[in-house]
């Protein structure tokens, strides 16, 4: 088995003193821990799973929750307009929170609003989503080629750093979670996709901006090139 970000065979299970539903992997080079491919939920059933969260507009906390990350944008995003709600859910509610802060904010998300964007924004925004990701090197190939130069990738999932028991952390538990990072699987990713860690709080939410910019885009039958 090799791991699903780094291609490194130096992965190893993870042991519990309790037996387990899943296995989780983790690599040895980037840090990264995950759920090997066949015990993934099917498509069908991951999307019910999402539909049962109460992700609105009226949930206070929820919505508390996105405007202590605006306000860290606001703190270490320089120069930001545009922005990508990447990974959105059903109910688009950090969209329309960045709307009304003076962003212009476009959203993606595979299961709920599918068109893939054509353009290019100074900030792509990932909230929860990166616990999901089947095929991490893939989206973030994609989300680099959605950035301006010198654009930024904001991602909240939380970290497994400060975590003294794997085996009984809650965030493990939902069987849509099939990846799960720390601080050093970040550094890698930035190494690896041409980013610099801005900013981190060690716990839950990653700022990265783009440094090392490829902007030839191949995008389905045409091509693209950025231009200010």
């Amino acid at each position: 088995m090799k791991c699903v970000l780094c291609d490194s065979d130096s992965v190893i299970p993870l042991g519990f003193l309790k037996p387990s539903k899943r296995v989780f992997l983790r690599c040895s080079r980037c840090d990264l821990i995950f759920v090997p491919e066949t015990q993934h939920l099917a498509p069908q059933g991951e999307v019910a799973r999402y539909r049962l969260h109460k992700n609105t507009l009226s949930n206070e906390g929820y919505v508390g929750m996105f405007l202590e990350k605006i306000a860290m944008l606001h703190q270490y995003c320089t120069g930001i307009k545009s922005v990508l709600d990447y990974g959105c859910g059903p109910e688009p509610v950090l969209a329309e929170l960045l709307k009304r802060e003076g962003f212009s904010c476009d959203v993606y998300d595979p299961n709920f609003f599918p068109a893939f964007p054509d353009d290019f924004y100074d900030l792509v925004i990932s909230t929860e989503v990166f616990e999901h990701l089947r095929d991490i090197r893939a989206e973030l190939n994609r989300i680099g080629k959605l950035l301006k130069p010198g654009g930024y990738l904001a991602v909240m999932t939380s970290l497994h750093d400060e975590v003294s028991d794997f085996e009984n952390w809650w965030y493990k538990s939902d069987p849509t979670h099939i990846c799960f990072f720390g601080g050093r699987t970040f550094e890698w990713m930035a190494k690896e996709f041409g980013f610099e860690i801005t900013y981190t709080d060690k716990n839950n939410f990653v700022i990265l901006q783009q440094k090392n910019c490829k902007f030839n885009i191949n995008s389905g039958l045409t091509s693209r090139t950025y231009q200010a």
